[in-house]
This record gives C-alpha cells, sequence and structure tokens, in this order.
C-alpha cells in the first residue's frame, strides 16, 4: 500500500536543478512522472509545472518513515 504522497510547490527551473542533483545521487529519476527504486524503496512522483508530489509506494520493513524524511530534506535543500 502506498502512503501518502509528499508535495511542494517548485518552479520550472527548481526542478530541472533538483532532477539533475536526484540523478547525481544515483536516483534514476527524469521526466515529470514516473517510478523509480534504489536500495529497496520504490516511489513515484509527478510534476505538472507547479507542484512536485513524491509517494512511497513501498520500503523495507520500518525505512518508511526515515525514507519520507531523506526525501523531504533532499527537495527542501533543493529548493533553498
Amino acid at each position: 500500500m502506498a502512503n501518502a504522497p509528499q508535495t511542494w510547490k517548485v518552479t520550472p527551473e527548481q526542478y530541472a536543478t533538483m532532477e539533475a542533483e536526484v540523478n547525481a545521487s544515483g536516483f534514476p529519476i527524469s521526466g515529470d512522472s514516473g517510478e523509480a527504486e534504489k536500495d529497496g524503496v520504490k516511489v513515484s512522483w509527478t510534476y505538472d509545472g507547479t507542484t512536485l508530489s513524491i509517494t512511497i509506494l513501498s520500503a523495507p520493513l520500518f525505512c518508511t518513515g526515515l525514507a519520507e524524511k531523506e526525501i523531504a530534506e533532499a527537495v527542501n535543500a533543493a529548493l533553498g
């Protein structure tokens, strides 16, 4: 069962920067929507030009909260 999505207001410029940083970290995302997996954490994302939504689809037992925190920290750092 997927968790509730995390959402942020993001400009196209911020999204492009964030996408590059996330890919450099080894988490393969590209485009305005999709799914990716790294270290057993599978996420989906959508970006409509103003709102980024990331949902954890699955994670190892007891890791969901940590994964949500790390995603939020990474997005917030990219947004400055």
